[in-house]
């Protein structure tokens, strides 16, 4: 029973997956007060950051169950939220030969009137039964004839034939060919839900309270249908709000129906950007949430995720590296010198004489030399250690064949940064170094924490999980997976490399010919969209050629596959031509050449040196297909 919990604690982690445990395991991110209010809001965020989760806990019924569950009740319910999902599969046979641009706007306007009049249909019911009123009959006769369906006179009837019209559309529009298809009658945009809000509260059902029509998956409508739902987002009135949920550059098209007049921030609705809402007190509330729970369930974890998660510092990191061999030469070194230095350097850590062969690598300098320098320069050394002692850790175990872990990625701060602001990611980080902890294992009674080496290896493989997944995600997947591939393995030999001039650097900006940087940029935004790549605005240029917007980076999520820093560092420039030659017929060639154009002096490490994971594309780093 145990066992089984620990398998599934952490991997329930989709807002559609978790039905029957919702209100357990819930938990109130810190923008939704700006979700709650009454001005429309779009909310922004990548695969996995908790769109859904948060607009499906503004749905009437999620928010009455948190009501009972805090002992109040329905009188304390401000807003009655619905919620509508596009899907992809269905949105977009909405476009294309056998109608008009007009023609399909207006169809597509039909089926979301339809499919939000379901929706209210349900919310209908619920106030019904919460309030003891009823909606009269002729309300529901007039709502069926704005809704363009057959006449009904109660609530089961008028979603019986709102069911059967979504049916009937959907034929109508997948079979525009046919001359015996069916052709419906479409109502006006927007009319039937003001109606049937306006009426909800004609009858005393609604009272004061708002009804929030929430849109999931607005990335998924075609730019000509967005123009349609702005109009209802731009127009709308009490009782009605919107609240948009999108991915990262999917709202496309800020135009209204008409194209005369567009969406601004924040004369018509307010943007909340997910990654810049506190995500790390979120994760955090969600990962202790589950070891409450798991411990409820008999199982002995720690009271928080902090220490479920096991750190290491700077020195325990070098040491577990290989830091001491590279130490124990250093000193031998030094045990030459004279007295003063050899004891000056006697009872320094591992981290700090590895540090002196690092330099010595990075300036070809002599050992002896420098150490002499650390003696006489303490403060010079002491910032430069500051500077460069992580990034000195990923060419600890440089050359070392065989050894499985070269860098570690642990501990609840890390985590909280390869997520990204993603708690999707963060709790499948957890979930996948939980099962590498407990596999093979008896279930004791000690304490169940997570080593460093599960977290590594949880990271490495959930970065592998999320670059194969690409393919399938997004319209230009394969190219975007080997972006992805490519800039991963550029960004490792700069780590691994001492000579490189700037440290950590992973993140890139571009340059080049315009037709390049038009074609690159746009399969970038894509890539952003899915979770490949960040993009934020540039900082400052440093040549007059650069472009003056966005600053790239992978996502975080690979950082531990390709065993590069997690942190915001250093940049460097790309051109748009020769990255763009990586999704064609040579890519090593042109990963060689995005090599040397940052730094002459760093080669490509030899095959047999690889971490297995990229070893395993070793074909597409040589130049095959």
């Amino acid at each position: 029973m145990k066992k089984e919990v620990l398998e599934n604690l952490f991997n329930e982690n989709r807002a559609e997956w978790a039905d029957k445990h919702f209100k357990e395991i819930f938990v109130e991110p810190t923008y939704l007060s700006k979700l709650q209010s009454i001005r429309p809001s779009v909310l922004i965020g990548g695969r996995g950051t908790g769109k859904t989760t948060a607009l499906k806990s503004l749905r009437f019924d999620s928010t009455y169950e948190r009501l009972v569950e805090s002992n109040q009740s329905f009188s304390d319910q401000e807003f009655l939220g619905i919620l509508i999902r596009m899907n992809k599969n269905r949105v977009q046979v909405f476009q294309g030969r056998g109608a008009t641009e007009e023609e399909w706007q207006k169809l597509f306007a039909h089926y979301f009137n339809l499919l939000a009049c379901k929706e209210l249909v349900l919310l209908t019911a619920f106030l019904q039964d919460k309030t003891g009123k009823q909606l009269d009959e002729e309300y529901i006769n007039q709502i069926s004839i704005d809704l363009a369906v057959e006449g009904a006179s109660n609530l089961t009837e008028l979603s019986s034939n709102i069911n059967k019209a979504i049916s009937r559309l959907q034929i109508y529009v997948n079979n525009l060919y046919s001359e015996s298809s069916y052709k419906p009658a479409l109502s006006i945009a927007e009319s039937p839900l003001k109606l049937f809000a306006t009426l909800l509260k004609e009858s005393g059902l609604l009272g004061e309270k708002t009804i929030f029509c929430c849109i999931d998956e607005y990335e998924n409508v075609p730019d000509q249908h967005q123009s349609v739902l702005n109009t209802y987002i731009k127009h709308a009135e009490r009782p009605l709000s919107y609240k948009v949920g999108v991915r990262k550059n999917g709202f496309r098209n800020k135009r209204t129906y008409d194209g005369q007049d567009l969406l601004r921030v924040p004369d018509d609705y307010q943007e909340i950007e997910i990654v810049d809402e506190g995500f790390d007190y979120f994760a955090n509330a969600v990962a202790n949430l589950r070891l409450k729970f798991g411990i409820r369930q008999g199982i002995n974890f720690p009271q928080n995720i902090k220490e479920f998660l096991e750190e290491l510092t700077l020195e325990e990191e070098a040491e577990r590296l290989g830091a001491a061999k590279i130490a124990k030469d250093v000193k031998a070194t030094i045990d030459s010198m004279d007295d003063k230095v050899k004891n000056y350097f006697k009872s320094m850590s591992s981290i700090n004489l590895s540090f002196l062969k690092y330099w010595s690598e990075k300036t070809d300098e002599d050992i002896k030399e420098l150490a002499m320098d650390w003696y006489l320069n303490e403060d010079v050394w002491k910032n430069r250690l500051n500077n460069h002692a992580y990034a000195s850790l990923f060419w600890i175990s440089k050359g070392n064949k065989g050894q499985r872990i070269r860098k570690y990625y642990c501990g609840e701060r890390i985590f909280i940064t390869l997520s990204s602001g993603n708690i999707r990611y963060f709790l499948e980080l957890i979930d996948k170094a939980l099962k590498l902890e407990i596999k093979d294992t008896q279930i004791g009674e000690g304490e169940i924490t997570l080593s460093p080496k599960s977290q590594t290896l949880a990271a490495r493989e959930v970065g592998k999980r999320r670059l194969n997944q690409l393919e399938g995600l997004a319209d230009n997947g394969v190219q975007l997976k080997r972006l992805v591939l490519a800039i991963g393995k550029v960004f490792f030999e700069f780590a691994r490399n001492p000579l490189s001039k700037s440290p950590e650097t992973n993140s890139f900006i571009l340059t080049g010919d315009d037709v390049s940087l038009e074609r690159l940029l746009k399969l970038l935004k894509e890539g952003v969209g899915h979770l490949a790549f960040e993009e934020e605005p540039r900082t400052k240029a440093t040549t007059p050629h650069e472009m003056k917007d966005e600053e790239f980076r992978l996502h975080r999520i690979f950082t531990g596959y390709f065993e590069i820093s997690h942190r915001k560092k250093r940049r460097t420039t790309f051109d748009a031509k020769t990255l763009l030659q990586v999704i064609e017929s040579n890519p090593a060639q042109a990963i060689s050449k995005l090599i040397k154009s940052s730094d002459e002096s760093v080669g490509s490490t030899p095959l047999q040196e690889l971490p297995e994971q990229l070893a395993f594309f070793s074909t597409y780093y040589e130049g095959g297909e």
